[in-house]
């Protein structure tokens, strides 16, 4: 019976032993599967970051465009208002020379 209960302890013996060496393994496993979680993350949010930058880039890039065609619409629309301002200054101007020139001649009033 004691050679029944020496092989029982030593199988009971290498069974611990290889419970634990496969609790070592599953937690190499585990702390291999959490760095590759964090690799594949900083992965991930580096690309997401930098389809976020070309996105923003692009919009800017669009509405600076546009606002430069805007300017350049109302810069042209002042450019008229002001050749007709200039105009009608000189228009003006030269009937009040004219009104001027009468009173001072006497010829209106």
């Amino acid at each position: 019976m004691g050679s029944q209960v020496e092989t029982t302890v030593k199988a009971l013996i290498e069974f611990e032993s290889e419970l634990n060496r496969l609790k070592a393994e599953a937690m190499d496993a585990k702390t291999r599967m959490a760095k590759d979680a964090d690799s594949l993350a900083e992965t991930a949010k580096s690309g997401a970051i930098l389809k976020a930058q070309r996105q923003a880039s692009e919009k800017l890039a669009k509405a600076r465009a546009e606002a430069e065609a805007e300017a350049s619409t109302i810069r042209k629309k002042g450019e008229a208002s002001l050749s007709a301002f200039e105009a009608s200054i000189s228009k003006q101007k030269g009937k009040a020379a004219e009104h001027v020139v009468g009173l001072l001649l006497g010829e209106t009033q």
